[in-house]
């Protein structure tokens, strides 16, 4: 494989990479180039692409220019209908919102971006966007969902013969198996990428496939298998100079020996590690505690109980520190056992106490026998030798009277069984019955809010024909009949002609305010053109001597009508979103997208404005809130608020496509 070739390999699997990912440096020549192209094609299909390429530059060292750039860039593409630069942009603000954890708005933008891809024939690509999806979905634990879209992604990746992509794909569909605790499974993944990683000489993610190669076997007790990933790794880490894989092939041998038994041997690796750790960039504080808790284990088991305390007490600051609950435990899982070989045992159970007070933590059956077993042996050393020699009669009383209990439980096991078979049949029946009653439930209640939406839309139109056929008619009439008197006064107004144009133009203004509130009631561009015309029209009514800026954009609805209920309902959501804006977050930027996708249609609200914490409204406050949510249930859709305090809000707003028949 050429050099060449094992450059491109790296750029176009830069955003998909996990633990060997490498971030691209910005090159600021590059960008001045760009800038200037930029500035002498702003409006075309050059500039677009040109802000499609300073849009990567920054989204891996200032995400703030980046969305800049992105915004700029989106709009330019769909005002050109370019659908490749569009494709683009919705990958690089998918990978962008996956950064800051922001995992179901980067779905939204990948599926975007995959569907803009298969229109101009990029398989390819969609399939990279079906990958960086899939490990969205591993990132919130919906394995299920998370193995399709990489199943996916292999089939594309594989009809376009892309071999980096391919082995990609399988190091994903590894992690996956792994997370579903399936080793087999997630051994054969790993075992096919480090094969075709090796093929391509792509040395970062050889070794990321030997690390988890080394760990799987090392966990399920296959120590030479292990041992010899481990050699291949530690040797070609070396190679490279990768001091990254060679602190974790390090830590993994270290605590392979620990399970061995052999606490002397593992010093030597876990403290070269710790050397590594302390030296490079790349270490992390987790790796830190985490590391420093197994060597306080390590020389716990030597008898050097002062180094192990040292060393776990550093890793249980640097835990409580950090807020690390699972290094927070170990470490004080290793004090306890550490003060009950120095016979502490007071202090023993003291750790252990603090450990099941530890909240938000798994408390295993193993560490609640601890406690107690810590608990019974201080008690039982501040007792004297009469009650240890009453505690030995009473044991060999128990050994009589066991046998006995023995019979006992054997009986009252068949009673068990039969009171819970029958305890089983009842709770089965009253769940259904609790099943049957909560379905009904919820048709009431979704045919009362159909109910109420239905009496609302039909109560607007009433009032907007009301004042349009009413009102507007009489107001009509007025004017003509002060044209009228003008006429038939003439001569005789005496100088009051002021006061007759006066009240024509009143009449007018109050005519034109009438109609106003009529279309807001019911807006024409609603009843004839759809959703996306009728926001469009609505945002262009707001005022605009505010400071205020709103960008609206829409795919995927061209020419398109939804369900009457369906483009009413979305619509006064979207009114009630940006009214609160408006009022309560004082932004001077809100972004509106409406996409309609494969399976559902997502509106996106964004503003710049002051944010809000969700959790801290009141019953009041949270009103608005709340209706929507009820609108977009009735609707069988959901909606997300993100909102940070002085980060601004977005909201997004999804609706299956079943809903829109």
């Amino acid at each position: 494989m050429t050099k060449t070739l094992r450059l491109l390999l790296l750029i176009v699997l830069l955003p998909f990479s996990g633990r060997a990912q490498m971030v691209p440096k910005r090159d600021n020549r590059a960008v001045d180039s760009l800038r200037q192209v930029l500035a002498q094609h702003p409006n075309d299909t050059i500039g677009a692409k040109a802000m499609v390429t300073l849009m990567y530059n920054f989204q891996y060292n200032d995400t703030v220019i980046a969305g800049q750039y992105a915004r700029q860039a989106l709009a330019l593409a769909t005002r050109l209908h370019d659908t490749l630069r569009l494709a683009r942009v919705h990958y690089n603000i998918g990978t962008m919102n996956a950064m800051v954890g922001k995992a179901r708005i980067a779905i939204a933008h990948h599926l975007a971006s995959a569907r803009y891809f298969r229109a101009v024939g990029h398989g390819l690509w969609e399939g990279h966007n079906y990958r960086n999806i899939g490990a969205r979905y591993t990132d919130m634990g919906q394995y299920e969902t998370a193995m399709r879209y990489q199943v996916k992604a292999l089939r594309l990746r594989e009809a376009a013969k892309d071999a980096g992509g391919i082995a990609d794909s399988y190091g994903c569909i590894g992690q996956v198996y792994l997370q579903q605790r399936n080793a087999p499974a997630a051994q054969a993944a790993y075992e096919e990428a480090l094969r075709r990683w090796q093929e391509l000489k792509v040395m970062p993610f050889v070794l990321d496939a030997l690390d988890h190669l080394s760990i799987i076997h090392r966990d399920a007790g296959r120590y030479p298998q292990a041992l010899a990933y481990l050699k291949q790794g530690l040797k070609q880490a070396r190679e490279v100079d990768d001091s990254t894989y060679t602190g974790n092939f390090l830590v993994t041998l270290g605590v392979m020996r620990q399970k061995q038994q052999q606490w002397a041997a593992s010093l030597s690796p876990l403290l070269r590690a710790e050397r590594l750790f302390a030296t490079e960039t790349y270490s992390n504080s987790v790796q830190q505690a985490d590391l420093k808790s197994i060597i306080g284990e390590s020389y716990a088991h030597l008898g050097q109980l002062d180094k192990g305390e040292t060393y776990l007490r550093q890793a249980l600051a640097l835990a409580q520190k950090e807020n690390f609950r699972e290094e927070e435990i170990d470490a004080l899982q290793g004090l306890a056992g550490l003060a009950a070989q120095r016979r502490d045992f007071a202090a023993a159970y003291g750790y252990q106490r603090e450990l099941a007070g530890i909240k938000d933590s798994v408390r295993s059956e193993a560490a609640v026998r601890s406690v107690a077993e810590m608990q019974t042996r201080y008690e039982s050393e501040r007792k004297d030798d009469r009650n240890r020699i009453q505690a030995l009669r009473l044991d060999e009383q128990g050994l009589l009277v066991r046998h006995r209990n023995l019979q006992l439980l054997a009986a009252g096991a068949v009673l068990v069984m039969v009171l819970g078979a029958s305890w089983s049949f009842f709770k089965r029946r009253a769940l259904r019955q609790q099943l049957e009653l909560k379905q009904q439930q919820q048709r009431l209640e979704r045919q009362r809010v159909a109910a109420v939406l239905e009496a609302e839309e039909n109560e607007r139109r009433h009032i907007g024909s009301d004042l349009h056929d009413g009102i507007g008619q009489l107001l009509t009439a007025a004017k003509l009949n002060l044209h009228a008197l003008g006429r038939h006064l003439g001569p005789q107004l005496n100088g009051h002609q002021v006061l007759l144009d006066n009240a024509v133009d009143i009449v007018d203004e109050s005519f034109r305010e009438v109609r106003g509130i009529s279309h807001n009631l019911m807006p024409n561009a609603l009843l004839k053109r759809g959703l996306a015309a009728a926001v469009r029209e609505f945002i262009d009514k707001l005022p605009s001597g505010e400071g205020l800026r709103v960008e609206v954009q829409a795919f995927g609805l061209d020419n398109m009508r939804l369900d009457p209920t369906v483009e009413s309902v979305l619509f006064r959501v979207v009114q009630e979103l940006v009214q609160n804006i408006i009022k309560h977050a004082q932004a001077s930027q809100i972004g509106l997208q409406l996409v309609r996708h494969a399976d559902e249609l997502t509106v996106m609200v964004e503003d710049n404005g002051i944010g809000f914490d969700p959790a801290a409204l009141g019953p009041e406050a949270g009103i608005g809130l709340r209706n929507v949510a009820t609108r977009l249930a009735y609707l069988g859709g959901r909606a997300d608020f993100d909102s940070v305090p002085g980060r601004g809000t977005t909201v997004t707003l999804a609706v299956p496509l079943r809903a829109l028949a």
